[in-house]
């Protein structure tokens, strides 16, 4: 079964049950950047409104989970109740004013977007096909749209723009095979993500299959030289208080992980388990 890393953010606006899941919709939502701000938003009382995932440009590969895929997610209008729905988080105006060059220039985003339309392809069974406005409006049409192909009926929204690369996305996907960057190309990834102060932190696979690892402006460095041969990866995520985690897949092709305690200190290193080829 298809999965992804989610960060579960439970918004009390929904409704259950749901239908059959035939569409994934993406948007964007103009105001919130990240996820866990986003998260916090659907859960205020007022904003009567949810998605089921959310994605930003900090954090590769991870997901925040607002509503259960088996309910339905206030977010589409009359397709809410065939649709699967993923919010990017981008500032306001970014439907509008977002060129296709400053999309592709958020590569954290796109790779998010990517491995969300493989997800949701391979578990809901939805071709990999953009659909047309009318395709989007007809409730049994498979695959996948933006909010604005569901027109007056979906509450006439215009997101997620002219801008955005739908047919880079969709390539993308195409090529995920669940233990690489969506890139179609290599089996190693590189992968950076924000800390709580906005500093940029980085992870790699070398040449040699060694995890590498960088902050800011200064250099990148091996963080285990024992540990080589990393067959995929590497993902890294920061927790709110600053601590870090980096996966991969080792040359057993178990699980891996390299963590560090907020403030710095010593790389501890762990083997998940699992087989990674299945």
């Amino acid at each position: 079964m298809a999965s992804i890393r989610e960060l579960w953010i439970p918004s009390p606006h929904y409704s259950s049950p749901r239908g059959a899941y035939l569409k994934g919709a993406f948007h964007t939502t103009e105001g919130a950047q990240k996820i866990r701000d986003l998260g916090s938003w659907f859960q205020n009382p007022s904003a009567g409104c949810s998605s089921h995932h959310g994605s930003d440009n900090y954090e590769r590969g991870l997901f925040g989970a607002y509503v259960y895929e088996n309910n339905k997610a206030w977010t589409q209008g009359n397709g809410n109740s065939v649709c699967l729905s993923l919010e990017q988080c981008t500032p306001s105006g970014a439907a509008s004013s977002w060129s296709r060059d400053t999309w592709l220039s958020k590569t954290i985003l796109i790779d998010n977007a990517a491995e969300w339309m493989h997800y949701m392809a391979e578990k809901y069974g939805l071709p990999y096909k953009w659909l047309s406005n009318s395709e989007a409006q007809d409730t049994w049409t498979k695959g996948f749209c933006e909010h604005v192909n569901g027109g007056s009926a979906w509450s006439g929204h215009h997101d997620c723009g002219n801008g955005f690369p739908n047919d880079v996305v969709l390539d993308k996907a195409r090529s995920w095979d669940g233990s690489s960057a969506p890139s179609g190309g290599s089996s190693f990834m590189a992968a950076s993500a924000f800390s709580s102060t906005g500093g940029r932190h980085s992870a790699m696979i070398n040449q040699n299959g060694t995890v590498c690892y960088k902050s800011g402006n200064n250099d990148w460095y091996g963080i285990d030289g024992k540990q080589t041969g990393a067959k995929g990866g590497a993902d890294i995520a920061i927790s709110a208080d600053d601590a870090i985690c980096i996966t991969y897949i080792n040359s057993s092709n178990k699980v891996c992980t390299y963590t560090r305690a907020p403030g710095g200190g010593p790389w501890a290193w762990a083997d998940l388990g699992g087989n990674a080829k299945g």
